[in-house]
């Protein structure tokens, strides 16, 4: 599959995409600290996230590991902010849209790995809060935030708008792979 292909399939689910080399991505391993301070309450309680996706060492290591990242930007119209509901729908969406495009990737023969928002949604409750093993290792998708990248300087490179608005809401997750 060409560059050209994997951006298309990417434009179909809604995204704005773009593809860089996983080295060009900036991270910031203070940025655990938002995990830890675990508002989103899926620290330690779902596999995807901290303390079990690795620590920002190992999880960076894991993202180097692949040569290329299909970075994957969607913005999404809101009320506001205080509209939890359109939120989390916009949250939804874009898991389940990166889900989408790695599944057409793992078709083609990619090894990849899947970065959205706000951990893995797959199960509910998370086998993790059950002591059991992860029963879509291989779907499992971790949070963006996870794996410590900086968004604003992930913006940049890939020359996406990124700014802070009452009435859009910006959305990141990339597909990290190797290229054939």
């Amino acid at each position: 599959m060409t560059d050209i292909q994997l951006l298309s399939i990417a434009r179909e689910q809604g995204f704005n995409p773009a593809i860089i080399s996983t080295k060009d991505i900036v991270v910031d391993y203070s940025f655990r600290k938002f995990c830890e301070d675990n508002l989103c309450g899926k620290y330690g309680a779902n596999y995807s996230c901290p303390p079990d996706c690795g620590t920002p060492r190992q999880v960076h290591q894991k993202m180097l590991s692949k040569d290329s990242a299909l970075v994957l930007q969607m913005i999404c119209d809101i009320e506001s902010y205080e509209d939890k509901a359109a939120v989390q729908q916009a949250r939804a969406s874009l898991n389940k849209a990166v889900l989408a495009v790695m599944d057409k990737m793992n078709e083609c023969g990619y090894s990849t790995i899947p970065l959205g928002y706000n951990g893995c949604p797959l199960c509910n409750p998370c086998r993790r809060t059950l002591n059991q093993p992860c029963v879509f290792p291989e779907r499992q998708i971790s949070c963006v935030s996870a794996y410590c990248i900086n968004v604003s300087e992930l913006a940049e490179t890939c020359r996406m708008e990124f700014t802070w608005s009452d009435k859009k809401l910006y959305l990141f997750g990339m597909i990290l792979f190797d290229k054939h």
